[in-house]
């Protein structure tokens, strides 16, 4: 079983702390030994990030991968608990996600970690959204479950619902997502939905996402998911 490692990134040059993230992250997948892919969105400039899009790329590109693992370039996961989300997507069609605590570093500890002073299991760190409430920094999830829900939606870009639209897709088209119990850790770097840093673009797509996720809660069959999605990927 061939398995592929996919991390979204472009740099859209507004915080470098995304990008010191991004070394640490890809040199960290590199211990699972398994191919590592960094896919861009194949767009330039400041323009807002589509991750759907970026793994779109990676999934097409992966022809004769048979499960993959979507991580996120800002979080880490340890390895036992990838075995076991790996094992069971390969047991069931479904979306695993492979830890159950989102802990998010603080920015010293952050630089800590990527200086390998410290683990990511022992810096100070706090949960964010409570028990299972994370389902989008690492997803896994065999090519016959991406294959019943018809990809990612690519109309959401930039920060917010995201997570939430597909969610909502691989449940109803590939059967309920399961998490794997531990934790994953978040280094830190500017916030994706607040701050001075963003620009007007980030906003109106946040806003985007939000109208999107209403029209996927209103979905009930796979053959409405997958219009849905495959309405998206042509945008």
């Amino acid at each position: 079983m061939k398995t592929v490692v996919s991390i979204p990134f472009r740099d859209r040059g507004l915080d470098p702390l995304r990008v010191a993230n991004l070394k640490y992250v890809a040199d960290y997948w590199t211990g699972y030994g398994c191919d590592v892919q960094v896919v861009s969105d194949g767009r330039d400039g400041d323009a807002p990030f589509n991750r759907g899009a970026a793994y779109n790329r990676a999934f097409s590109s992966a022809s004769d991968a048979d499960m993959f693992i979507f991580a996120e370039s800002d979080l880490v996961v340890d390895f036992d608990q990838v075995d076991r989300a790996v094992g069971m997507a390969a047991e069931s069609l479904g979306m695993v996600v492979p830890f159950s605590w989102f802990m998010a570093i603080g920015r010293e500890d952050s630089d800590r970690v990527r200086s390998f002073e410290i683990y990511p299991e022992d810096a100070l760190a706090h949960p964010v959204k409570g028990h299972r409430g994370s389902i989008g920094a690492v997803n896994v999830m065999s090519r016959r479950t991406l294959d019943e829900v018809g990809g990612w939606d690519e109309v959401t870009e930039g920060w917010g619902y995201d997570d939430d639209i597909m969610k909502i897709a691989f449940d109803v088209s590939a059967g309920p997502t399961r998490w794997v119990e531990g934790s994953g850790y978040h280094l830190y770097h500017l916030p994706g939905g607040v701050g001075p840093h963003l620009k007007i673009d980030d906003r109106r797509a946040t806003t985007r996402n939000r109208m999107r996720l209403l029209q996927y809660q209103q979905a009930t069959t796979p053959e409405q998911i997958r219009e849905l999605v495959s309405s998206g990927r042509s945008q």
